[in-house]
């Protein structure tokens, strides 16, 4: 649990631009930066799985036992759950437009994503293998609320961590991994 640790203390040297909004800066979690990680060890990571299987018939539970999300707790070592933290709508505004990207929020958004990257680099650099997911069916409410995440704190990232394989072991990488194309499919030089 050290690499993991050392991992989360260097994603939190991430830039941002604000700080987060007084409403999320309350209790034991109450630092300035505009995202929050929630730890799940090994025994964590099963025991939520274990809440899944108890969910028998019960949807979304039973469509999402065919993803991904049920095989990556049985076999990570520990989960880390990123959350990132919109400053709150102003008190006018519309509830279908809830959750507004301004300038502000998507300083927030991007300083958790980098925050997320460097939680992925430096657990590379300890060898600890990594698999970030958007969540999938991590983001229901029920799951959230088990890991202690606050409501207000969208999901940005669910990190799966692994220690080192085993002989046998199968490691899976993303379906577009290989599929982003050369370098000069995705680079403009700019010449002024």
């Amino acid at each position: 649990m050290a690499q993991v640790d050392e991992s989360v203390t260097a994603a939190g040297w991430a830039p941002f631009h604000y700080a987060a909004h007084a409403v999320h800066r309350r209790g034991d979690l109450g630092a300035i930066v505009p995202w929050r990680m929630y730890v799940l060890d090994d025994p964590a990571c099963r025991g939520l799985l274990a809440f899944l299987d108890a969910q028998e018939d019960v949807e979304p539970w039973t469509s999402a036992r065919t993803s991904k999300i049920p095989r990556m707790l049985a076999a990570a070592g520990a989960l880390v759950l990123v959350t990132w933290l919109p400053d709150p709508p102003p008190p006018a505004a519309e509830p279908s437009r809830a959750l507004v990207i301004d300038d502000r929020n998507a300083e927030h958004l991007a300083a958790a994503s980098a925050a997320t990257q460097n939680l992925l680099l430096a657990a590379t650099a300890r060898g600890l293998a990594s698999y970030w997911s958007s969540g999938g069916m991590l983001r229901e409410r029920a799951l959230l609320d088990r890991c202690g995440v606050a409501p207000g704190q969208p999901l940005l990232a669910a990190v799966f961590l692994f220690p080192e394989p085993s002989e046998g072991d199968e490691f899976v990488t993303g379906k577009l991994r290989e599929k982003r194309g050369a370098r000069e499919g995705w680079v403009t030089r700019v010449r002024l």
